[in-house]
């Protein structure tokens, strides 16, 4: 497979999403294949799930790029909250190599930041960039000066009283608390600031899969700060992933990291 292709992964809380990524364009060819999964995931659920999008989409190259939330190295997991226990250390990485797969992995919300500045011109010299992405949790991404400051977790903050903001904010609070959208936009918008209070952002980008349809809460979101949707919505974190392994793999980091 040419060079230029690369298999991005984004593992999230619900699901794993995944498809071929032309490095060189910074976007999706072809297809993009989801795979739901129960919550916290173990290993062999989470392998299975990426040998299975590798073969509804085709893939025949071994390079992979895999964004996953939680605190990571290129090849080991520090931590992953809403992932099963044995996902730790180099497990994963050990299990894709196993696979025939050579993989790099990524923070989730760093692999969707990484896209808009690698990729998309009139991001990559602002000078400070909050990406805020909306899932199970809430994950957050910071960028300066176009070069990528790794995991940055601060979804877990504290609101004013004492509640994790990702519990009244996040897309799974939405549905499980069966919030009103006004009040679930309201909650958002104030989660959002009080991220934002910790690294001053000049633009909030905010993405996710409930950033596919942005039309009943969108405009909602007022942080009296600039607030954007993340470019390519929820396919940003698995074309930042593929991008972040070729760029690991060809030396051309240094440039796009602090």
């Amino acid at each position: 497979m040419a060079e230029n292709l690369v298999l991005g992964i984004d593992i999230g809380g619900s699901s794993v999403k995944g498809g071929i990524v032309d490095v060189n364009a910074g976007r999706v060819v072809g297809k993009r294949c989801t795979i739901e999964h129960e919550p916290l995931p173990r290993l062999a659920r989470i392998t299975e799930s990426v040998r299975t999008i590798i073969r509804e989409v085709q893939y025949k190259g071994t390079d992979i790029g895999v964004g996953f939330p939680g605190v990571v190295s290129d090849y080991e997991v520090i931590n992953g909250p809403n992932i099963g226990d044995d996902i730790r250390h180099d497990s994963l990485v050990e299990s894709l190599s196993g696979n025939g797969l050579s993989s790099t992995l990524l923070n989730d919300a760093d692999s969707a930041l990484y896209h808009a500045i690698r990729n998309h011109k009139k991001y990559s010299g602002t000078e400070t960039i909050l990406l805020v992405t909306i899932g199970t949790s809430l994950g957050t991404a910071v960028s300066q000066g176009g070069r990528l400051l790794r995991n940055i977790e601060l979804g877990r903050l504290l609101n004013e009283n004492g509640v994790h903001i990702d519990q009244t904010a996040s897309a799974r609070a939405l549905i499980e608390n069966d919030m009103d959208m006004s009040s679930w936009a309201n909650n958002l918008s104030s989660a959002i600031k009080r991220i934002a209070t910790c690294v001053s952002p000049e633009i909030i980008l905010l993405g996710g899969g409930i950033t596919e349809e942005p039309a009943s809460w969108f405009g909602m979101i007022d942080v009296g700060k600039t607030v954007k949707l993340a470019p390519d919505s929820n396919h940003a974190g698995l074309i930042g992933a593929a991008c972040w392994h070729h760029d690991s793999k060809n030396g051309v980091l240094k440039r796009n990291l602090i």
